[in-house]
């Protein structure tokens, strides 16, 4: 059967049936092979990121702490305060040239670990006086954070003058 075929052919033949072989053996094992060898790495990633977990905790649980204190003090009462917010601006705007204005309602937010009380207070006064005022109370008041700053005027065309304005939120966290 075999005896009418000239050997190049015989041997193009061979190398056909060699290449089929070849895909289905890689097609049937090896591909099979390799994907389990990808996998065990990725798996032994994982392992060794797990075996940092409680390493990583710990950093986390050490940071929330380290935000909890840089956020103000956490066990005092909103009005308290708002108290110190105002004893602080009049004791500083005896000495500067700040008045206070307006204060308003304290405002509240919950989160899941948090409530979140804003203070919003207007203050008049010169650019200098603001803006010193603006620097005393985030650098010296630990009661509450400065969170926010606004500067604007209020020209009065009738009575010829500007008036500088400045809004200062407050925000004070508690744990819940």
């Amino acid at each position: 059967m075999f005896d009418r075929f000239t050997y190049k052919q015989k041997n193009y033949a061979l190398l056909g049936l060699f290449i089929l072989l070849a895909l289905v053996a890689y097609k049937r094992s090896f591909s099979l092979t390799l994907s389990a060898w990808k996998e065990i790495d990725e798996q032994n990633v994982q392992l060794e990121a797990t075996s940092h977990a409680q390493t990583d905790i710990e950093n986390l649980q050490v940071q929330i702490v380290q935000l909890n204190k840089n956020i103000g003090k956490s066990d005092i009462e909103p009005d308290k305060v708002n108290q110190e917010i105002l004893s602080e601006i009049s004791d500083f705007s005896k000495s500067n040239q700040v008045n206070l204005i307006q204060l308003e309602q304290t405002h509240t937010f919950q989160t899941v670990d948090f409530d979140i009380y804003s203070n919003l207070i207007s203050v008049e006064g010169t650019f200098n006086g603001i803006l010193s005022l603006t620097h005393h109370m985030e650098n010296n008041f630990e009661y509450a954070r400065l969170t926010n700053v606004e500067l604007y005027t209020d020209n009065r065309y009738n009575a010829k003058s500007n008036k500088l304005y400045g809004k200062l939120l407050f925000q004070h966290y508690r744990q819940n």
